[in-house]
């Protein structure tokens, strides 16, 4: 029998479904437009029980796009009713009007990350192939979102091809008045396995531009400007974060497979699946904390053999998986001088 664990959940990422409206060429987890298996309301619901449960203080509702699912208020409402449970939602803003911003603010939704990959609407519409039209009506749901009293956060995918772009975007967020800027790193995983979004995207070991723009952004005082784990570590100590996955972090799948975290989406960090199991025999389970427990010393020389590795710790493994296939080599995008 596993042994029961005296840490508690903090943060636990929720894919609540994986259809979308958009079909972006390097979406992380492939989510398409087509219907795909879901956990229906009752199994939500069962679900939030057993996060809260575990301790959970925060659900960030992710997707596909969380908004075509109709009970969403509903779950969320259910969670910060039955557990005090704050929550997130990622969106592509399309259909975030006035209306559902109302509704979603008062079923506790307290902060809104809303992606967009592009300054302008053709820059956005190279990354994510969405027409003009939906470039404004996402800058419409960026002010929406200010007008309900959210927390918002404006997110970018960043890649070799839309590196030049990324000044203006932060110039845009700015203009928009929104909380923070979220540079995410393009990952080479669901869609953007392919070779050809690889190429467009992949920086390919040419990280100058790259660290000079982290170091000019992170500089700036409005708004905040965040990198995600698919960079590191970051300027101005080459710092990471200690790893967090299955530790105070757990990632659900539409279907109910859950993971240690976002960053370890493939079949072989699956832990199981909430039909077959409840949730805190997952959370027991040692292939939970299999990938934060490895040891730091078996690492690549690479990293192991760095100066900033007392405070880098080789960052995040799920990324380097993802990029090489092996959890020991080398961060490949790592942006210490």
């Amino acid at each position: 029998m596993t042994a029961r664990r005296s840490d508690r959940l903090k943060l636990a990422g929720w894919e609540i479904t994986r259809r979308c409206n958009l079909s972006c060429p390097h979406c992380y987890t492939a989510a398409s437009r087509g219907r795909a298996p879901e956990l229906a309301t009752a199994e939500c619901r069962r679900v939030v029980d057993e996060l809260s449960a575990l301790g959970t203080e925060v659900i960030g509702w992710t997707g596909g796009e969380p908004l075509l699912r109709d009970d969403l208020e509903e779950i969320t409402a259910y969670a910060r009713d039955r557990g005090g449970i704050r929550s997130g939602v990622t969106t592509n803003g399309l259909l975030l009007d006035e209306r559902r911003a109302r509704s979603l603010r008062d079923a506790g939704v307290l902060s809104v990350q809303i992606s967009l990959d592009g300054s302008t609407a053709e820059r956005n519409r190279r990354m994510r192939g969405a027409a003009p039209e939906e470039f404004d009506r996402i800058l419409g749901a960026v002010r929406i979102s200010k007008r309900a009293g959210f927390r918002l956060h404006l997110a970018m995918v960043l890649g070799a091809e839309n590196l030049d772009d990324a000044p203006a975007f932060l110039r845009l967020a700015r203009e928009e008045g929104v909380d923070s800027v979220r540079f995410c790193g393009f990952v080479p995983a669901g869609r953007g396995r392919r070779r050809e979004i690889v190429r467009r995207l992949g920086f390919d070991g040419d990280l100058g531009r790259l660290r000079a723009f982290a170091e000019s952004a992170l500089a700036a005082v409005s708004p905040s400007v965040l990198f995600d784990p698919a960079f590191g570590p970051l300027p101005p100590d080459w710092n990471f974060h200690e790893c967090m996955a299955g530790v105070q972090t757990l990632y659900i799948s539409s279907k109910g497979d859950v993971y240690p975290c976002t960053s370890l989406l493939h079949r072989r960090f699956v832990v199981g699946n909430l039909r077959d199991r409840p949730l805190e025999d997952l959370w027991d389970d040692p292939k939970m904390t299999f990938v934060a427990s490895l040891p730091w010393e078996n690492l690549a020389p690479a990293c192991r053999e760095c100066p900033h590795f007392p405070g880098c710790h080789g960052a995040c493994r799920g990324i380097t998986f993802a990029h090489t296939g092996d959890l020991h080599a080398a961060f490949p995008v790592c942006l210490r001088p």
